[in-house]
């Protein structure tokens, strides 16, 4: 069985950074620096919901005001690390609340930021367009760049695990 064929075959939770991934990284901001919009790929919110059939879902972020809101309105857990090291003890936190290992997580992330949490899990991803900084770490990347239907790319990805779960079950 190749690498490719085995991924997620022992995930139970998925962990992904928001901006970059359901967003193309881009934000609006005024004068002072507040940001005052994202825009988010909707098809990806149906793609989760559909992963959030067979997998524990949970999103870390380094934006806790927009973000937080959006994840509150959609019901997805919701975790904020404002930087690098926050973002990773946000995750061993969130390792040890879903009583998972690092092989039983995908991770996503999209940014610098993400760089030691990326390095934790074995299975983690990143856009096409995150930069050759996290691709040369990452387990693999997505087709698709930041912001066109991520989760839509990774549900096909899954589509075989997500077969075999519902079988046995």
């Amino acid at each position: 069985m190749s690498e490719v064929e085995y991924f997620g075959k022992t995930a139970r939770l998925i962990v992904s950074e928001i901006d970059g991934i359901i967003t193309d990284g881009k934000y609006a901001e005024d004068e002072v620096g507040n940001v005052l919009y994202k825009v988010y790929q909707s098809k990806d919110f149906d793609a989760i919901n559909e992963l959030k059939k067979n997998f524990k879902f949970v999103f870390l972020s380094s934006d806790n005001r927009i973000n937080y809101n959006m994840c509150h309105r959609r019901n997805i857990p919701f975790y904020w690390g404002k930087n690098e090291e926050e973002k990773y003890n946000r995750l061993i936190e969130i390792l040890r609340r879903y009583s998972c290992t690092p092989d039983e997580v995908i991770y996503i992330g999209s940014k610098i930021s993400d760089r030691k949490c990326i390095q934790l899990i074995p299975e983690s991803l990143c856009p096409d367009d995150a930069g050759e900084y996290l691709k040369n770490i990452c387990f693999a990347s997505f087709i698709k760049n930041g912001g066109t239907a991520i989760f839509v790319e990774l549900l096909s990805l899954l589509q075989d695990r997500i077969k075999n779960i519902r079988n046995s079950g």
